[in-house]
Parts: structure tokens; sequence; C-alpha cells
């Protein structure tokens, strides 16, 4: 019985705060995929809830939470009833009045313990989601390193290369040249992604997708072999065009510089177009 009871108050206060941490970074993006053992698993449960127990336990104590409900003789009377029989037997009157003091000494530690998990996982997802934000806003190099080793190692490496974490300027757009196992070439704007549950890429979305005639453009380089490559590039028919994972040999992102349009011309442009309009009227 002892046994059993340690094991569900190691769950609850090292295992269980991870799981829960888990489950809320889970729902802003795919968490990274981690192959580790279950020692490995363990050594990191235990980590991540070590911090906010020590913290739960300051508090209870310093706030007198815990010595509200129960002492350090109910813990004694319920592990020695829980460990011999005969003692139970002895003081069964002691050991349920104690078991309550023990419940409610555990709750004292729980919802703190929980609620700081909970919180830290909150704190954790807006970090996430304005990761890229921040960084930019933060002018020390060691601030912009702890942020990144806080948030990074969290998140799934193709989510952080495929979305705008990573971005430089909003004036910059990611675009990728993809190779596939079929030996083409295509090259497009990153529109979006889908990650399996275990962070690994599903599928790539491209906007303004375009292949690459490489057929065409060896045969061209044969002849002159000045041929520019840009020529052989043939756009492909639609806005969006999706590229498995499975069928992607290489990927090669970029970021580049995205060319704005007003939405409205300015009255001066709207002058040198009428000018240009009616000289071409007037050529005709």
């Amino acid at each position: 019985m002892l046994a059993l009871v340690v094991s569900f108050l190691v769950a609850v206060y090292l295992l269980g705060p991870n799981l829960v941490a888990r489950f809320i970074l889970g729902f802003i993006v795919p968490r990274k995929n981690l192959v580790q053992s279950r020692w490995e698993e363990f050594t990191r449960a235990v980590l991540w809830a070590a911090i906010p127990l020590v913290i739960a336990v300051f508090w209870a104590v310093k706030t007198g939470a815990i010595a509200r409900v129960g002492q350090v003789a109910d813990l004694e009377t319920v592990f020695s009833g829980l460990y011999s029989e005969r003692y139970f037997e002895a003081h069964q009157a002691e050991f349920f009045s104690s078991l309550l003091s023990f419940f409610w000494m555990n709750l004292a530690l729980l919802l703190p313990l929980y609620s700081l998990v909970v919180g830290f996982s909150i704190l954790l997802n807006f970090l996430i989601l304005h990761y890229n934000s921040i960084r930019n806003t933060l002018k020390s190099t060691q601030m912009k390193t702890l942020l990144a080793t806080i948030v990074l190692p969290r998140v799934s490496e193709w989510h952080v290369l495929l979305s705008d974490m990573l971005l430089p300027s909003k004036n910059l757009v990611l675009t990728a040249d993809v190779l596939t196992k079929s030996n083409t070439l295509y090259q497009g704007r990153v529109q979006d992604k889908m990650l399996n549950p275990d962070g690994s890429l599903h599928s790539i979305t491209l906007a303004s997708p375009r292949r690459f005639l490489r057929e065409q453009f060896q045969k061209a380089k044969d002849e002159l072999p000045d041929t520019e490559i840009d020529e052989f590039w043939h756009n492909i028919p639609g806005n969006l065009f999706i590229v498995m994972g499975s069928d992607i040999v290489n990927l090669n992102l970029r970021y580049v510089q995205e060319v704005v349009f007003a939405s409205e011309p300015s009255p001066e442009e709207v002058e040198v177009l009428k000018r240009l309009l009616a000289r071409l009227t007037e050529s005709k």
C-alpha cells in the first residue's frame, strides 16, 4: 500500500506538471519531436516540475497554508499506518484523522504547483506566438540568446523554419526551393505547412509556384554556356501548390525582399499615367 501511495505522489508531483505543460503547449504549435529513453523522459519531467514545486513549497510554508491544515506528525502517522499493518490496527482513529490532514496538506501544495505550471505554459505559448516581434525588439544579444534557449527547444524544428518566427524583417518573405524524389525542382513563397503529430513535416504549400525546366536548361546550356537560368522557370497554373513531405529530397529556404505596392496611386503617379496614356493614344 505504501508503494502505491508513493508512486501516486511521484506521478502527481513530478510527472503530472510535465503532462499538463505538454498538453497546453500542444494547442499553439506542434512540439519538438524528442527521441528519449524512459529515464531521460523521467529526468526531463522532474526538471520541468522542480522549479514550480520549489516555489509552491516555499509559498505554502511562507503563507502557513500547510500549517493550518496539518502537521508533520500527521505525515508520520499516515506513512506509518501504510507501512505497518500492526501500527494501522492499533491507531486506526489517529490514522484516519491524519489522513484527512494529509489530503489537505497535499492540496495546499498541488494548487499553487499546477497554477504555476499552467501560468508558465501560457507564458511560453505567448512567447512562441510573438517570438518574432519580441526578438526584434530586444537589443541585448544575451537576452535574445536567453529567449531562444527558452522557446526554440520546445517547438518543432519545421514550425520554426517554415513560419515567421525567424523572419528578420516584415519586408521579407520566406521562399523555398523544393527538390522532389522525381528530380523536379519547385519554387515559391511558403504559404503554409502541415505537420504530423510528432512534429515532422507532412506537406508544404507554395504560393505563386513555378517549376524549373531542367532538361530544356541543360540542352540550352550545352549549346550556349551563357544561358540565363531565370528563363527556364515555368509558372504553374493556380495560386497554391502542395508538395508532400514524404516526396521532398532537399529543401532550400531563402528570405527575399517583398515588393510592396501602394493600394492607391499618389496624385503624381496618376498624372504621369495620364500623360503616358495620352502619348500612347496620340502615337496610334
